[in-house]
């Protein structure tokens, strides 16, 4: 009777070993860890990054560290080794490439935010208009009676910011105000004549 119980014992461990998961993935490679980031906040709404038919949200920034992989605010993804195709958006950019996993590895990909220009401008007199937009204030100084400048002229109120729509507002300084709303896109120049 004692046989058959440590027999059994025995057969238990085997199969209990046989069925443990130790951390192998695709392709008889270990399972890598894969953590898209970025440095900067590319507009108020999150991230959301699809790699291998898989989907992970990036909601932080990280703009005085590069984070390790699995930490949170990231799109993390564990992947079998090999080279993947991903996708991601935040509704207003798009991102897409490749990435390579190497063999029980933590790789970092790191995603680039674009900025566009917005510069607001008069043709008659400045008076000082103080413009308000993206979190940031600047004053439009020079009027621009004959000709129309470009984004970042000096005089002009510009705003470099992450492609989205901003609402702004202008007062003058006889408190004259202006509000609206613009598009700024990817590597763009938005020219804004107030009147």
């Amino acid at each position: 009777m004692k046989k058959i119980i440590f027999f059994s014992s025995i057969a238990a461990l085997l199969l209990m070993a046989s069925c443990h998961k130790d951390n192998r993935g695709n392709n008889d490679g270990y399972v890598s860890n894969l953590t898209f980031w970025t440095a900067s906040n590319c507009s108020p709404n999150p991230i959301t990054v699809t790699i291998n038919g898989q989907s992970s949200i990036m909601s932080d920034y990280f703009p005085n560290v590069v984070p390790g992989c699995g930490t949170q605010g990231c799109a993390n993804f564990n992947l079998g080794a090999g080279s993947y195709s991903y996708s991601a958006t935040n509704g207003d950019t798009t991102w897409t490439g490749t990435v390579s996993v190497d063999k029980g590895s933590c790789t970092l990909q790191q995603l680039f935010c674009s900025t566009g220009n917005v510069t607001f401008w008069v043709d008659s007199a400045a008076n000082n208009i103080q413009v308000t937009m993206g979190g940031g204030a600047a004053n439009i100084t020079t009027a621009f009676p004959t000709t129309t400048p470009t984004c970042g002229t000096a005089g002009c109120a510009s705003f470099t910011l992450h492609p989205g729509t901003y609402a702004y507002t202008a007062i003058t300084s006889a408190n004259i105000g202006y509000t609206g709303s613009v598009r700024v896109g990817n590597d763009s120049c938005t020219l804004v004549k107030l009147y």
